[in-house]
């Protein structure tokens, strides 16, 4: 009796894991944001806001190769001064896990140093406006989908 039901529960398990399908992501990565965080209602200068990107790729080449890899991965689009920031952050090895190509997760960006009032022109009011963009690049050149936070004020006084 032990033996028959010992059997069947290994069997079972095995079944049951064998019918989980690998994930079908495309090769271009692909991301959205998840949430932005703020420490407060309102965004002030210096304040610390995390954006928080989800990603899917489906060859699983995202980060760097090494430690030594100089190449750029992740891109910062800030809008009002049209600058594209590819080397303040970058993406770091994601193993993967298995034998599965796939992987999806999360990236917290925290945008402490570009949280700040333009110095270029001083608003006319005791605001600013902030605006992000965001994309990756995987280790075979392909660039992902470009996603935005949107229009965020910010207190500059």
């Amino acid at each position: 009796m032990k033996r028959s039901f010992l059997f069947l529960f290994t069997t079972s398990v095995l079944l049951c894991f064998s019918c989980i399908k690998e994930p079908k992501f495309s090769k271009v990565p692909e991301i959205k944001i998840k949430e932005i965080r703020q420490s407060g209602a309102q965004i002030h200068d210096g304040d610390s806001v995390i954006v928080v990107l989800e990603f899917k790729d489906g060859d699983g080449d995202l980060g760097k190769n090494s430690q030594t890899d100089t190449i750029p991965n992740l891109f910062i689009v800030d809008h009002r001064f049209s600058i594209i920031d590819s080397q303040s952050y970058s993406i770091p090895n994601i193993p993967k896990k298995g034998s599965v190509d796939a992987i999806s997760g999360e990236i917290a960006i925290n945008l402490l140093s570009k949280i700040f009032c333009n110095p270029i022109h001083p608003p006319s009011e005791a605001t600013d406006t902030l605006e992000f963009e965001f994309y990756i690049r995987d280790r075979a050149g392909n660039f992902s989908n470009q996603v935005s936070t949107g229009k965020m004020p910010i207190l500059c006084q």
